[in-house]
């Protein structure tokens, strides 16, 4: 049975290629999560002084068996 050449220097590169989109996608990622927490707490900031106090505790889904 003939193996089917492999062309490591190809694979090298698409891995190289691929470790460095990555790289892009996360600090793209990264950038904006900062940016939009960022915004929130420069809304919380504003907001809270209008505010009276805490959230009120959310309701527990009943179980059911």
């Amino acid at each position: 049975m003939n193996r089917a050449k492999v062309d490591t220097e190809r694979d090298e590169r698409a891995k190289r290629e691929s470790l460095i989109v990555t790289a892009a996608e996360r600090a793209a990622r990264e950038e904006k999560t900062a940016r939009l927490r960022a915004l929130r707490l420069a809304v919380q900031s504003a907001d809270e002084p209008a505010s009276a106090g805490p959230k009120p505790p959310r309701r527990r889904a009943r179980s059911t068996q």
